[in-house]
């Protein structure tokens, strides 16, 4: 019986059940703005590597032998993952009493407390994204005017910044400026945006830009060129309620956006006496973060 000696080992399945539903209450854009991966280390090291000079291609034509595939090396971001753990304590008297929900009550919202905590790590990225104080690996903000090349190239910069309200006619400008980002051999790097990253109050706005098939801005059944190029994403994270994001999804998940799930989130009874009170400890361990900025255009709106 749940009310027997062993009642904390006999309530352990329904706090896991119920912690699960907590968790899984929130819709998470991790896995859809992340590179999601497991790690068996305290850290990961992304070392990226610049482009392949494209010239070496020629030189068999020129030379007489095969070009030399050469490449200088990249910046090199570690990631270390934090540990995570809370505990929750469950008293036998609610049983006693059939007081069930004082005790599924604070087991539903310990999960959804644990998904609320890693949906705000992962958009402080974008929250924080214009911030000299939270750098990537090349020492600037994600989004910046001052984006050096790599480590060996030094005085060029590229730009993923801007102050543009949502529009569709910033739209245009904003996916042009990132079709031209470049390599650091400064040759196109093929960036094809295809996500626009709102916050609930732009919702609207970008489904209007994204979505109707002709301009929303004519009356004159003149096309809308954004209709089908974009997804939309609305995350209730982002705490500026005017800023706005153009993402590149594939460049984003292969080179951007990186998450590292050190330990799965998991609730466990913890020992002790449990003769009146049992507690358990949720816990995860992950780290996050970006290693490329190419992904991604941020618009800092006043």
């Amino acid at each position: 019986m749940i009310l027997s000696s062993n009642w904390a080992d006999a309530l352990d399945p329904i706090v896991r059940k119920w912690f699960q539903q907590g968790y899984m209450r929130r819709p998470s854009l991790i896995p859809t703005l992340f590179n999601v991966q497991g790690s068996e280390r305290s850290y990961e090291q992304a070392s990226s590597a610049g482009a392949v000079g494209i010239e070496a291609w020629d030189q068999w034509e020129i030379a007489g032998k095969a070009g030399r595939a050469d490449f200088d090396q990249g910046y090199k971001k570690t990631y270390t993952h934090r540990e995570y753990p809370l505990e929750i304590e469950i008293q036998r008297k609610f049983l006693d009493d059939n007081m069930f929900k004082q005790v599924t009550d604070p087991v539903v919202k310990l999960g959804d407390s644990a998904a609320l905590k890693r949906e705000v790590d992962a958009a402080s990225v974008f929250n924080n994204a214009f911030s000299s104080s939270f750098v990537g690996a090349d020492a600037v903000a994600l989004c910046s005017a001052s984006h050096p090349l790599s480590p060996q190239k030094t005085g060029a910069t590229q730009s993923n910044t801007g102050t543009l309200a949502l529009t569709k006619d910033n739209v245009k400008t904003t996916r042009e400026a990132m079709m031209a980002f470049t390599d650091d051999n400064t040759n196109k790097v093929a960036i094809t945006p295809d996500l626009l990253l709102v916050p609930p109050g732009l919702e609207d706005e970008a489904l209007a830009i994204t979505k109707s098939l002709l301009d929303p801005d004519s009356a004159n059944n003149k096309i809308n060129a954004q209709y089908g190029r974009f997804q939309v994403a609305t995350w209730h994270y982002l705490t500026d309620s005017n800023n706005w994001f153009m993402l590149d999804s594939n460049y984003m998940k292969m080179s951007g956006l990186e998450w590292f799930n050190r330990v799965p989130l998991s609730i466990t009874p913890k020992e002790g006496d449990k003769t009146l009170v049992a507690t358990w400890i949720a816990y995860m361990r992950y780290s996050f973060g970006w290693s490329d900025w190419r992904f991604c255009f941020g618009h800092n709106v006043a």
